[in-house]
């Protein structure tokens, strides 16, 4: 990555579900890089609205 990276922010939301319980929830998706190259952390739920940030 160049020195010109960005970090962009992304929520995304869905349901989690463990030991029997489920949940609403919002996950906080982290994209960095620039136009070539980037690293997604903690990508959750909504592949298609990441993948178009």
């Amino acid at each position: 990555m160049t020195a010109g990276a960005r970090v962009e922010h992304l929520v995304t939301s869905g349901t989690f579900s463990l030991d029997g319980g489920t949940w609403d929830v919002d996950n906080n998706v982290w994209i960095v890089g620039d136009d070539h190259e980037v690293v997604v952390i903690d990508a959750a739920h909504d592949a298609d609205a990441i993948a178009e940030a």
